[in-house]
């Protein structure tokens, strides 16, 4: 797998929304809202991100496990889509590609306009 696309820290902005940042769910996992957003920033070219978890771990000087952890739960409640791809005729995975998603896939997305906030546009 790739380590970095650009092989150092990306310049793109990064998107923490708002799905994730008030998620109640998340509530105790700020490093996991910052892998989030990382992973946004890494995705500003092409859609999806390939970093590995080892670039991951080494980037916020966490261990592989909990990177792992905090991708498979932000895969969990919606907010990343995984998916492999393969070297040709082959099992041996070729890279990894994590797509952010910004409107999750368990939300509730009837619930409307909130007629009790006030101001802006």
């Amino acid at each position: 797998m790739e380590e970095n696309p650009m092989n150092e820290k990306p310049s793109y902005y990064s998107i923490l929304t708002a799905d994730v940042r008030y998620d109640e769910r998340l509530k105790k996992y700020a490093d996991c809202k910052v892998l989030f957003s990382e992973i946004t920033a890494l995705s500003n070219k092409y859609g999806y991100c390939t970093a590995s978890n080892g670039y991951f771990a080494r980037l916020y000087d966490r261990p592989k496990p909990t990177i792992s952890r905090w991708i498979n739960l932000l895969i969990k409640l919606g907010y990343l889509k995984s998916e492999m791809i393969y070297k040709e005729n082959s099992k041996e995975i070729k890279e990894r590609r994590l797509y952010p998603i910004t409107t999750p896939i368990n939300a509730n997305n009837n619930m409307g306009i909130n007629a009790s906030v006030k101001g802006g546009y």
